[in-house]
This record gives structure tokens, C-alpha cells and sequence, in this order.
């Protein structure tokens, strides 16, 4: 006891979350060591994302390299929402994270088949998105194994508010890159802005704002 508040012993971590966060882990190294051109690709979308439209045969992303992609951001944003849940926070379930990121992925191919004919720009777009969220699942579980192994009572508001910001930065930064690769491809740049002001800026900013009034609840 320390002020009236009890700590959680140390030996007692947050196991749920700190598993999923672990799995992750083991899924980025597996995902470096088997998939190598997607773990590539994955880079390129936080640092070069044009290069997501030029691609060959060789550089075509492996059917099991997306499904383990998918797995480490639904396993990374569950784990974050577990730990969340568990320190303050609604009662939302955790299925809401995988019908979130399958309902975003399936809205923007959706917006792709239709306002574009250019096939490379609207899977750039899709795949960008994918591993956008696939950055956000990894961001997230590395602060879940940071928090499970400090399961201190009193910081919860640590734990939401830090899940929320990276969920907010994560977001951000996507949505910028995704931006930086709309204005490479000039002759979609009427069709791009329409797609980024629908599916990439507000659907970011409404997630931003949601995160946030999330964080306040829990505090």
C-alpha cells in the first residue's frame, strides 16, 4: 500500500495482453525471417510508399505474408484494447477491432474499384492501408509489453492515454503517407483528393477524436 492505493505484485503481469503483444513480436521476426518482400513492403509504407506502385512478379505480396500482416495488426490493437479495457475505459467488445480493420479494408477497396481505373494506384491505396494498420498493431504491442510488466494500478491513466496517442500518431502518419503517394500519381490528383477527404482524413480524424474521448472516459 503507498498512499491508500495497493500496487499488483511485479510477478503478476497483464497476461492477456502481454501474450497477444509477445505473439506479435515473434510475428514481426517470422514475418522479416519468411516473407522477406513483404517485411519490405511493410517498410516502404512508412518510408518510401511510392515505391508500393512499381512493382513485378518477384514483388507481388505472398498470400500468407497478408494473412500474418492482418494478424499482427488485429493481435497488436486487441492486445492495446485489452490492457485499455482492463485499466478504465466502455465495455465495447474485443471483436470490434477485427470488424474494424476488415470493414476499412473493405470500404477503400470498394472506393478504389470505383474511382479510379488505374488497378496499380487503387492496390497501392488498399496495401497502404493494410500495412498502415499492421504499423499500428506492432506500435502497439510494443507499448502493451512496456505496460504489462509495470501493472501499477495507479497509472492507469498511463496506459489509456498512451494507447490513444498511438493510436493517434499511428493514424497520422499513415494518413500523411498516404497523401505522399496520392501526389506522386498526378493524373488521379481530382479522383486522390476526393478519396483522401473521405476515406483517409476523416476516417483518421474520426478514430483521432474517438481515441481521445475514449481516453478521457477511462481517466
Amino acid at each position: 500500500m503507498r498512499d491508500g492505493i495497493p500496487f499488483q505484485p511485479w510477478n503478476q503481469p497483464d497476461m492477456a495482453p502481454l501474450g497477444m503483444a509477445t505473439a506479435v513480436l515473434l510475428g514481426v521476426w517470422l514475418l522479416r525471417a519468411g516473407f522477406v518482400r513483404e517485411a519490405l513492403r511493410l517498410q516502404w509504407a512508412w518510408s518510401r510508399p511510392r515505391n508500393l506502385t512499381t512493382r513485378n512478379a518477384s514483388e507481388t505480396p505472398r498470400t500468407m505474408g497478408v494473412v500474418l500482416s492482418h494478424t499482427l495488426a488485429t493481435l497488436g490493437l486487441t492486445a492495446g484494447w485489452t490492457l485499455s479495457l482492463k485499466h478504465g475505459g466502455s465495455a465495447t467488445p474485443w471483436l470490434a477491432i477485427p470488424v474494424w480493420i476488415l470493414s476499412s479494408m473493405a470500404i477503400r477497396a470498394l472506393a478504389g474499384r470505383l474511382l479510379t481505373r488505374n488497378r496499380d494506384m487503387a492496390s497501392a491505396w488498399l496495401e497502404i492501408t493494410r500495412h498502415n494498420n499492421s504499423w499500428m498493431g506492432i506500435l502497439m504491442s510494443l507499448w502493451c509489453v512496456v505496460m504489462a510488466i509495470h501493472p501499477i494500478s495507479r497509472h492507469h491513466h498511463m496506459v489509456v492515454w498512451g494507447s490513444a496517442m498511438v493510436v493517434v500518431l499511428a493514424l497520422l502518419y499513415g494518413a500523411g503517407r498516404t497523401t505522399q503517394l496520392l501526389l506522386s500519381g498526378r493524373q488521379q490528383r481530382v479522383v486522390g483528393i476526393l478519396y483522401l477527404c473521405t476515406l483517409e482524413w476523416s476516417w483518421s480524424l474520426f478514430w483521432i477524436f474517438w481515441s481521445i474521448r475514449f481516453a478521457v472516459r477511462g481517466h
